[in-house]
């Protein structure tokens, strides 16, 4: 016998609850009083929040029946990105994508290599530097150095291309603010999303080019547009330049933002950077590889990922209706004792052990086939990142750091609440000094 979907329970957060806690706490609590399945907003408009292991392996077992199909009235990503990797619609769009991406996401690629490498030393300089002030900023830096010329060539300084990215989150934030109010024509034509398109084709259009160097030289946008044709298909210019900035984005946000929260628990737990350092001297990185693990586990920077129900589902007894938003949570997954020992404990020993980890247990990339197509890469630019900076550096978290800040909010990413502080050493000189958050 089916339950009703109206069985499960409700938690209708008003707006200034939304505003005081964000989704992340709304949720955690909503688990915490009512177990991992509850309906979260207004019986007109709510979410299904999914929060176990075995709805992440429901829905891979089922992954047909939970369609990414972005509503005009929720599509401000794809407003920003056109026909792009991360917002395109399943079906040829999507797969086409995917394909012409994987290639150029491969940590082996021989741009993306030297990337990785040089910016992992231009971080140990940065951190090195009392001059630097922000350690959130340097991350970010550090991760638009790792894929800046494998994307676009040499032509392009980062700081170009990070000008490029903050006024991209400023605009994200612009329509997401004018969205509840504004229709899908309106935000189409909202004047700051006309300069940003501006500002993005004097940037990257005199790039475009249907040539290229050799397969390991060979950039991503070069690829997009080769691939597409666009000397014989203008018309596929604006998809070149969607797909390279979606890929942009994505590579350094949440990149970036991951390798803060390394820093963070390392600070909290310096004898791992110890045993970082002592590994590196073997030639060795088990151990840093551990510690990314971990640090995506117990703080991934991506909270939920949100699919639709294309047909009615039944999901533990209850048959939920076809058009409901579901929402999965790695965050909540992966802080679950009852498939993580002391969860809130930051144990890298967990991806030592030789213990075989269930699929859905860990999913700090997604999962399924729209799982994060830079997977691979931005695991080999952290671990590169944090062999090299714990080969240089002793890093702690300073005294003035409040505890408060290192409290999680959910906006575009998992990120700190508030300013971090620490205390930066250079190993074989004597010098410290503090850095901010």
């Amino acid at each position: 016998m089916h339950s009703n979907p109206n069985d499960i329970p409700f938690v209708k957060p008003s707006a200034a609850r939304y505003a005081q806690l964000g989704l992340l706490k709304i949720a955690e609590n909503a688990c915490r009083q009512h177990g991992d399945k509850v309906w979260i907003g207004e019986e007109d408009d709510a979410m299904l929040l999914l929060a176990g292991a075995r709805h992440i392996r429901f829905f891979l077992e089922n992954e047909s029946s939970f369609p990414k199909e972005l509503e005009h009235t929720a599509s401000v990503r794809r407003i920003l990105l056109g026909q792009s990797l991360i917002t395109a619609r399943e079906g040829e769009e999507w797969r086409l994508a995917r394909r012409l991406t994987a290639p150029m996401v491969n940590p082996k690629s021989t741009l993306l290599k030297k990337g990785t490498q040089l910016s992992a030393q231009w971080l140990v300089a940065a951190l090195q530097d009392p001059k630097q002030d922000s350690m959130q900023e340097v991350c970010l830096q550090w991760a638009l150095m790792c894929v800046a010329q494998g994307f676009v060539g040499p032509t392009l300084s980062p700081p170009q291309l990070n000008t490029l990215i903050s006024h991209f989150r400023k605009i994200y934030l612009e329509l997401i603010v004018a969205a509840p109010t504004e229709d899908y024509a309106a935000l189409c034509q909202h004047p700051s999303l006309a300069a940003f398109r501006e500002e993005l084709e004097s940037m990257i259009g005199p790039l475009i080019t249907g040539g290229g160097g050799g397969a390991g030289n060979i950039n991503m946008l070069q690829r997009f547009c080769q691939a597409l044709d666009i000397n014989a298909h203008p018309q596929e210019r604006e998809r070149a330049i969607s797909m390279l900035l979606g890929n942009l984005a994505a590579s350094v946000d949440n990149t970036g933002i991951a390798l803060l929260w390394c820093l963070i628990h390392l600070s909290q737990h310096p004898h791992y950077q110890d045993w970082v350092r002592e590994e590196s001297r073997h030639a060795k990185r088990d151990i840093a590889c551990a510690i990314v693990k971990e640090s995506l586990r117990i703080t991934p920077v991506t909270a939920f990922f949100e699919r639709g129900t294309e047909g009615p589902l039944e999901i533990d007894g209850a048959v939920i209706p076809a058009g409901t938003k579901v929402l999965f949570s790695p965050w909540l997954v992966h802080r679950n004792a009852s498939y993580w020992p002391e969860p809130l404990s930051f144990r890298p020993e967990r991806f030592l052990e030789g213990r075989k980890i269930a699929r859905e247990y860990f999913v700090p990339f997604s999962v399924g086939k729209r799982n994060c197509v830079g997977m691979a890469l931005a695991l080999d630019q952290l671990t590169t990142a944090i062999e090299t900076l714990c080969s240089h550096c002793h890093f702690s978290l300073a005294p003035s750091t409040v505890p408060a800040a290192l409290t999680p909010i959910c906006g575009l990413n998992v990120m700190p609440r508030g300013p971090i502080c620490f205390t930066i050493e250079s190993l074989g000189r004597v010098t410290q000094h503090e850095y901010i958050a």
